[in-house]
């Protein structure tokens, strides 16, 4: 079967005047699709860095500086600014309206589907490139999701042939967000599974900098966990 090699994929997002290439390494993909309409988009999930003056003669990073990172549709953009304690700043469009150009480049190889505990357990300690692909369903019965990414923590114990996948970030839907574009239907998540019909997420979201004060300054930290009916499948590179 065919996956993503993760390690050879990029968006690159091109400013207006063509004034900077930003090529940043993709950390996920969620294929949505819309089963009412018929239609199904990718949307990708670029790595995090942080916020910077660009080609700068002095101090290269901005202070304060910020978490900044990105998803991408063909068409759409959701740019995530995180930078505790200041609340988190989102910028959302069309690709057209801010961008001289995007390009979506996915480099597809060959994986081998890793079926059951034993075959996982043994493709971890020989040190294969593995990913894993957890499909997700709306309760209303419209959207279906397909999130794919690699899997950079995975623990194994290979006397009682048990694995347990934690890693991220990835694209979690929101498929009850009222959000205008589909593009802001998405939460940024760490996801734990150690069976193939169900997965553990925790889910980024503004906190209180004090824990039990409301009224605090908010921080964004990966706090809230949700348990979902999935269905998982772990794949390794050939």
């Amino acid at each position: 079967m065919i996956s993503c090699d993760f390690s050879r994929s990029f968006v690159t997002f091109v400013t207006p005047g063509r004034g900077n290439n930003a090529r940043i390494q993709v950390e996920a993909i969620c294929t949505l699709t819309d089963t009412s309409a018929g239609t199904t988009e990718d949307y990708h999930l670029v790595a995090s860095c942080k916020g910077e003056d660009t080609y700068g003669t002095g101090v290269l990073f901005l202070d304060p500086s910020y978490d900044f990172c990105a998803i991408f549709s063909p068409k759409e953009f959701h740019i995530i600014r995180v930078g505790a304690p200041y609340k988190k700043m989102n910028t959302v469009g069309a690709i057209e309206e801010r961008f001289e150009a995007v390009h979506i480049d996915i480099r597809r190889v060959e994986a081998e589907l890793l079926r059951g505990n034993d075959a996982i357990v043994k493709a971890t300690l020989s040190n294969r490139v593995i990913n894993a692909r957890t499909e997700l369903f709306d309760p209303a019965g419209r959207y279906r999701a397909l999130v794919e990414y690699p899997v950079k923590t995975m623990n194994v114990n290979d006397i009682r042939m048990t694995y347990q996948v934690d890693t991220g970030p990835i694209l979690l839907p929101d498929f009850e967000a009222a959000a205008g574009r589909v593009v802001e239907r998405f939460q940024l998540a760490f996801i734990a599974f150690n069976r193939p019909d169900e997965a553990y997420f925790v889910i980024q979201e503004p906190i209180p900098a004090l824990p039990g004060c409301p009224d605090s300054p908010k921080i964004c930290h990966y706090s809230r966990i949700v348990r979902l009916a999935a269905s998982n499948t772990v794949l390794a590179g050939r």
